[in-house]
This record gives C-alpha cells, sequence and structure tokens, in this order.
C-alpha cells in the first residue's frame, strides 16, 4: 500500500491534476483500517497535509486512545487540527468547523493541498453539506442555563427541555446537549429542532473529492483489538490515569471516548481491568458497525478503495 504506484492508481493521480487553490480530498472510514498512513503517502505525492476530521483526536490529553499520528508521521508531512483541545472543553462539530476555515486558509497561502482524514461523521458531513446556521448563545445564557441545571438536578432539567423539544430530548438526554437546548431556546426563543430545520451553511469553498476506504468488517474488528492492547501495552492505563486525577466531568465527550469510559469505570473500582478490556473491545465493534451504517447511508463517496 506504501508503493506510490498503489497511491497514484488509488487515488487516479494520472487523470486529476488536485489543486491546492480550489481543491480538498477527503478519506473517509471506519476507526482501524488504515487511513492515516494512505493519506500520509498520497501527501508526500502531491504535496499535501493531513488535517484531522476525528472528535477525539483533537484532544491534548489523549494520544495513544485516541491513535494520533507518531512524532515519525508528522515528520514525513505537516498535520493540522491534532491534539489541540483541553480535555474539560465540550468542544463542538462548529467549533471545529470554525477552526478547519482558519487552518484551510494557511495551508492555502503554503501552496498545499488539504486533504481530511477522519472517521467522524458529523465532523466529514459538516464539510459536505455545511451547518445549520444557529445564532451564537451568550455566556450570560449559557451560565443562566448551568445555574438552572445545578438548581434543578438532570432528571428536572430534562422534563424542562422536554416541554419546550419533545422530539429532541427523546433522543439527546445528555447533561450537555440539554444544557446547549437550553441555552438555543433562551438566546432564541425558538427550540433547537426549529433551528436544524433549516437551511445549512457550507463554509468550505472548496471542490471536494471524497475517497472511502473500508476493509472487511471482521478483519477491522481483528485490528482494533490488538490496536487496543498495543495502546494499553504502551501506556493507555497511565493516560486515563491523568483524567481520573482530574475527576474530569463524565459526561464530556472525552470521558465517553472509546476505551477511557471503561477505564474510567476501572479506576473508579467499579469493574475489573479484565472486564474494562473487553467492554472496551466491545464497544469499538459497535462503533465500527455504527460507522459503516453512517457512510452507507450519508456519505457518497468519489470513489471506494477496498483493503485486503
Amino acid at each position: 500500500m506504501s508503493s506510490l504506484l498503489n497511491v497514484e492508481k488509488l487515488f487516479d493521480l494520472s487523470k486529476n491534476n488536485y489543486s491546492f487553490a480550489n481543491d480538498m480530498i477527503i478519506i473517509a472510514g471506519p476507526t482501524g483500517v488504515g487511513k492515516s498512513k494512505i493519506a500520509i503517502e498520497l501527501a508526500k505525492k502531491i504535496n499535501g497535509v493531513l488535517i484531522n476530521a476525528d472528535s477525539v483526536q483533537v484532544y491534548k490529553d489523549l494520544f495513544l486512545l485516541s491513535a494520533r499520528p507518531s512524532k515519525l508521521d508528522i515528520q514525513q508531512v505537516p498535520h493540522f487540527l491534532y491534539g489541540y483541545v483541553n480535555s474539560e472543553i465540550n468542544y463542538s462539530v462548529a467549533d471545529w468547523l470554525l477552526k478547519l476555515e482558519k487552518t484551510l486558509i494557511d495551508i492555502e497561502l503554503k501552496n498545499k493541498i488539504p486533504i481530511l482524514v477522519g472517521g467522524s461523521g458529523l465532523y466529514i458531513n459538516a464539510v459536505i453539506n455545511g451547518l445549520v446556521n444557529i445564532p451564537v448563545v451568550s455566556q450570560k445564557i449559557k451560565n443562566e442555563s448551568l445555574s438552572r441545571f445545578n438548581d434543578v438536578g438532570i432528571e428536572k432539567f430534562r422534563q424542562i427541555n422536554f416541554k419546550i423539544d419533545p422530539g429532541f430530548v427523546q433522543n439527546n438526554y445528555d447533561k450537555h446537549r440539554l444544557l446547549r437546548a437550553y441555552s438555543i431556546f433562551l438566546e432564541t426563543k425558538k427550540n433547537i429542532s426549529f433551528w436544524h430545520k433549516q437551511s445549512r451553511v457550507r463554509s468550505v469553498n472548496k471542490n471536494i473529492y471524497s475517497f472511502f476506504i473500508k476493509s472487511e468488517r471482521k478483519l477491522i474488528y481483528k485490528k482494533c483489538e490488538i490496536r487496543f492492547d498495543n495502546m494499553l501495552a504502551k501506556g493507555a492505563v497511565e493516560e486515563v490515569k491523568k483524567l481520573h486525577y482530574l475527576n474530569i466531568d463524565r459526561s464530556l465527550p472525552i470521558s465517553k471516548s472509546l476505551g477511557v469510559k471503561w477505564l474510567l469505570n476501572y479506576l473508579d473500582n467499579k469493574i475489573s481491568f479484565e472486564e474494562a478490556v473487553i467492554l472496551s473491545k466491545r464497544d469499538t465493534r459497535r462503533y465500527v458497525k455504527r460507522q459503516f451504517t453512517w457512510f452507507n447511508h450519508n456519505y457518497i463517496p468519489y470513489k471506494t478503495l477496498i483493503l485486503e
């Protein structure tokens, strides 16, 4: 796969003269399939750079468990939007998209071709189809929402939100989504479902070439299990111990990410280490399955690449 001949064929380099000013390449696919290695080889061939489109790889404190690029990877080609967000931040796709817009400007000034790499459907969908243009919520309103939440507790807060937007609450019931929905209602006097029905605003003004990397699902499961064992051998538990020491809010995205959730439970003495490993691998398999489902229904690739 690392041969330039293969990369030329896979990405139609003889046919497509990718432009740094006009084009963006997306290399998407399930976790563990090998997207980053392929993207690096492509970047070396076309003077490209890699941009992260994985919602977990944005966090500073998760290097091993997010499978972030190694020092060797970064030495080969420039990487952007990896490991720059603090763990306690509830980082949204809107936050990432804003950062991406600024990053693309910098990359274009360097005459580099952007290659977006990842498996987070929300991020990829935002690039291709844009985001709903929900008005910005003021910090005052955010503070009011949090104060109300702290006063009444999560169950009562869910009931309050249910009266405002029953359809949304049925499928979104964790703390941060409820706070977001309530804040939007206070700010705009319209519920979040109303805003989701409005037309989307596309922020990335590029011709997009969307590639989908896939492999036989059982093979990906096996690769993910081996990768998780390697993460543990290299110190993944110590990585999670740092989050545990910080008493990180368990409703934050980083606390619920693959591997982290059950290792935190292990460090809380709620389950054994063996159970944490089994449950983490189970969740990874389920995540891969959900990724396949999402891509099958929501992603129309310019070309699908099947790895054996």
